[in-house]
């Protein structure tokens, strides 16, 4: 029997306070999530009932009709993406066929692009999408995805240019304009950088609050090539490195003569900016370790995975696939896999005390995994409720990359999986000042512009470095 469970995103929206209701599908061993674009507030939400609390009130103010229709009506969708779902599965065969593994998220997205409810784009001539027309711009695209295909890059990179891929076709549609070898100028990559900065803003919200989409020529354009999601709004940084990628898609164009000339020559790509980046002390990192937590359940396993990942500096996709195989002669080791697919390196890390405990700690796991995970996604929500409980609330300054302003957090509230990675490279710079060393353990690789900016990171190392002028 198939179960569908709903419950709510850890972030919340900036603007409204609202969060994104996810969906998790399961049946047997499939276990599957997605998400719903669809947004609520967590004051509302009933994580047992599975639902929002509809209010009772005797005076009924227009503002308060609309919030209650809000809520109903958001119970609605619930209901309609279950049936939806449930139906999808019967129709592949109730689980008995193998399903790919991202058919959940890829069913919510057909659901979506139904749901914008305007003529399948390719039923007349006329409707056909912009690159089928062009044979230039067929060319482009097509010589675009042998490009991405040929590449011994991560899949997380290879997913990053199919994303510049879909958002130049969307640019293409939505602009009328031939995305192609001949026509790709300075001037075609500065509209397609403030489409990037503003596609955000053609996605509003209808009388009930629902996402949706307007602009007709904008809906054209997503219903050709949509995305999994809906956009969100882009910072800056994400621009910057869209754009890079893409002159690199355009240097190997020119490289191969598909091109005479670099667009990029009078194009200024601009420069990503990043925060100091923050991190547990040691000693912030021992309180953690020695809380204790009663009133919640589990969340001291997580706390030492955490802990754990804190002495060995990994990125959380390869420390969830550790197994008791990675633990060789007292150390950690392990390829990573952001560079599996490019230049593959062995990474070694010996165990601290600390961490060998943990490691004994839970030495009966099934299947020989090396610690018990749960999904990214509630590890990084237990993460930062942990640090809170422990009373671990020093105030760090992050960067916006929306606004590139400054702000001020909590600690715990901006605390990730990957700050644990922060954690091992920040308290090791203390001590050892050797970045070439360094970089070994962690796993960064020579001349990393993401590990350079850890040189930066402790007063104490500045205060250090002007006593010596006395």
């Amino acid at each position: 029997m198939a179960t569908i469970e709903y419950s709510l995103s850890s972030k919340k929206d900036k603007t409204t306070g609202k969060q994104e209701i996810l969906v998790r599908f399961f049946h047997g061993r499939f276990n599957q999530r997605g998400k719903t674009n669809l947004y609520g507030h967590s004051d509302d939400w009933d994580q047992n009932r599975q639902r929002f609390v509809i209010p009772k009130v005797r005076m009924m103010t227009e503002e308060k009709r609309k919030e209650i229709q809000e809520l109903q009506d958001l119970n609605s969708e619930l209901d309609a993406i279950s049936r939806y779902l449930l139906d999808a599965f019967v129709a592949a065969g109730s689980g008995k066929v193998p399903l790919p593994n991202k058919w959940v998220a890829d069913k919510l997205l057909e659901r979506t692009v139904e749901s914008l409810d305007i003529p399948a784009v390719g039923a007349s001539e006329e409707d056909e999408p912009t690159e089928e027309k062009n044979d230039l711009q067929k060319e482009f695209f097509d010589t675009f995805e042998h490009f991405v295909s040929i590449q011994k890059i991560s899949l997380s990179r290879i997913r990053h240019y199919n994303v510049i891929i879909r958002a130049l076709k969307r640019f293409a549609i939505y602009s009328a304009q031939e995305v192609s070898f001949a026509t790709l100028s300075s001037d075609l990559l500065r509209k397609f950088s403030k489409f990037l900065e503003n596609e955000y803003k053609f996605v509003v919200e209808d009388k009930n609050g629902k996402p949706c989409i307007k602009d007709p020529l904008y809906k054209k354009a997503y219903k050709s090539v949509p995305e999994c999601r809906f956009p969100k709004q882009r910072g800056q940084n994400s621009i910057i490195g869209t754009m890079s990628r893409l002159h690199t898609f355009v240097r190997w164009s020119i490289k191969r003569g598909y091109m005479n000339r670099d667009p990029y020559d009078d194009y200024v790509i601009g420069t990503a900016i990043y925060g100091t980046p923050f991190y547990l002390t040691k000693e912030e990192r021992n309180q953690l370790y020695q809380a204790k937590f009663p009133d919640n359940p589990g969340l001291d396993i997580q706390r030492d995975i955490f802990v754990f990942q804190c002495f060995i500096g990994c990125r959380v996709g390869d420390l969830m696939k550790m197994t008791k195989a990675n633990v060789i002669n007292g150390a950690i080791e392990y390829v990573p896999r952001k560079t599996k697919e490019g230049r593959p390196y062995t990474v070694r890390v010996p165990l601290s005390p600390t961490a060998l405990e943990i490691l004994d700690r839970y030495k009966d796991q099934p299947d020989g995994r090396l610690l018990p995970f749960i999904c990214e996604q509630d590890y990084n929500r237990d993460i930062k409720k942990m640090i809170k409980l422990a009373g671990i609330d020093r105030v760090v300054t992050t960067l916006n990359t929306i606004t590139r302003e400054e702000e001020k957090h909590p600690i715990w509230e901006v605390a990730s999986s990957h700050m644990a990675r922060r954690v091992l490279v920040g308290n090791l710079y203390k001590e050892v000042k050797d970045p070439n060393l360094i970089a070994k353990i962690s796993g960064h690789v020579e001349n990393s512009r993401a590990f350079s900016r850890y040189r930066d990171i402790d007063e104490e190392m500045a205060k250090e470095v002007i006593l010596k002028l006395e």
